[in-house]
């Protein structure tokens, strides 16, 4: 008994280890919003919003606050300067090329996997968008 056990739990964490990675690129996004749309509805209600965004690819657009370059993490902060509220898009790190090429204040299109809301609402496994080639 104890050693199927072993022998389940073994196959499904290899299983679940080995699994393709989603290739935010390759999918499309199932929502296109401005940032302000994305956090006024996480705002509004939380849990609708998880309901509708949690674990899809959202293609978001607005202004840039600030990037962060933590080890080799590189996060964008999208939002209004006025709200405590905004978006953190944590970029695949084969988006560094483009990272350097934007700034603060600039308004960028990013597409990413929600991962719901902490502080911010939180995209992962983000890439820029900044021509047809990118979606």
């Amino acid at each position: 008994m104890l050693s199927s056990v072993i022998l389940i739990t073994t196959v499904i964490f290899l299983l679940n280890y080995y699994k393709p990675h989603r290739s935010v690129r390759k999918e499309d996004a199932a929502y296109k919003l401005s940032v302000s749309e994305l956090v006024d509805s996480f705002s509004k209600d939380e849990s609708q919003a998880n309901s509708l965004y949690l674990g899809k690819v959202l293609e978001i657009r607005g202004r840039l606050k600030d990037m962060i370059t933590n080890d080799s993490t590189l996060i964008l902060l999208m939002g209004d300067s006025t709200r405590m509220t905004g978006v953190s898009c944590y970029l695949q790190r084969n988006q560094k090329d483009k990272y350097t090429t934007i700034k603060r204040g600039d308004t960028v299109s990013v597409k990413g996997i929600c991962n719901g809301m902490l502080l911010d609402v939180v995209l992962d496994k983000c890439i820029l968008l900044s021509d047809r080639n990118d979606k």
